[in-house]
């Protein structure tokens, strides 16, 4: 009859090699056979196991360089996509801050200096152009009629929401960044070309969340060159908000990559995120 197993093979093996043995003796050894027998399977799937390890740790070490690739790629992509976002923002800003339309005339004649020049009583964006600017540009002018102060304000810095980030570097500063109908700073070049001449008075409002308004009112306004890093001058003090300038008075201006302040180690701009004519780095910028 053929054998029709292995163990029946092992077992007939046992019984050839071991024809003068008696019968006990070779059942007594089946244990023996059997325990050798689990062992080498037992060694044959430990190194199944142990090939399955090494191969897992290969592949899990491929798809971590991959992974480094991809995110290598992504940063790259990231990059770019940034840098063409920031070039798209700064074209849509030089437009609204005031780079000449297509359908504006560019004689000097057919704009206002200030706003103080319009004939409008409206808070709203108006095209203007100060003596010895070559192109008009939007500001936003605004009739206070909350203190009574009179006049028709332009409006250099407006902060309401937190919308805009003004931790900006000193080119962005220079030029100005933001909307005239929102969160905007108008820019020190055209501050410097506003005030170089006259007398000017700065206004500062402040509201609060529940419509309680204060301000403080200078006598003087002038803001230096570029030479002199558009350097502040404010004169005396009135009004019901707090005098929080006097101290910046005579101060250069600081940004996060020109630091003109006078603390003697950190550049303020960065600590307290967004550029000022700061003195010490503990005075927060408006």
């Amino acid at each position: 009859m053929p054998f029709k197993s292995g163990l029946l093979c092992v077992l007939l093996c046992i019984y050839v090699s071991s024809e003068w043995t008696p019968a006990v003796q070779a059942q007594t050894d089946m244990p023996t056979v059997m325990a050798a027998f689990v062992n080498v399977m037992i060694d044959f799937r430990r190194q199944i196991l142990d090939n399955l390890q090494l191969s897992l740790e290969y592949h899990t070490e491929q798809l971590e360089e991959v992974k480094i690739y991809t995110e290598h790629k992504l940063n790259e992509q990231e990059k770019r996509i940034t840098a063409k976002m920031e070039k798209l923002n700064q074209n849509l800003q030089t437009i609204k801050m005031g780079k000449q339309p297509l359908d504006l005339q560019s004689d000097s004649r057919a704009y206002p200096t200030s706003c103080d020049n319009i004939g409008f009583i409206s808070n709203d964006a108006f095209p203007i152009r100060p003596l010895d600017i070559e192109e008009p540009f939007y500001v936003l002018c605004h009739v206070e009629n909350v203190f009574n102060l009179g006049g028709r304000w332009t409006v250099f810095q407006r902060r309401i929401d937190g919308s805009v980030n003004f931790f900006r570097d000193w080119q962005t500063y220079k030029n100005g960044f933001g909307d005239v109908s929102g969160e905007h700073w108008l820019g020190l070049e055209k501050l410097h070309l506003m005030t170089r001449s006259g007398r000017h008075e700065l206004l500062v409002l402040l509201e609060d969340y529940d419509g309680n308004s204060t301000y403080a009112l200078y006598d003087e306004f002038k803001i230096g060159s570029e030479a002199n890093k558009y350097k502040l001058t404010v004169g005396k003090h009135s009004g019901t908000a707090y005098d929080s300038l006097s101290e910046h008075n005579g101060m250069k201006f600081t940004t996060i990559d020109q630091d003109n302040d006078v603390h003697a180690t950190n550049n303020c701009a960065k600590l307290n995120q967004g550029g000022w004519w700061y003195t010490g780095c503990k005075q927060r910028f408006v």
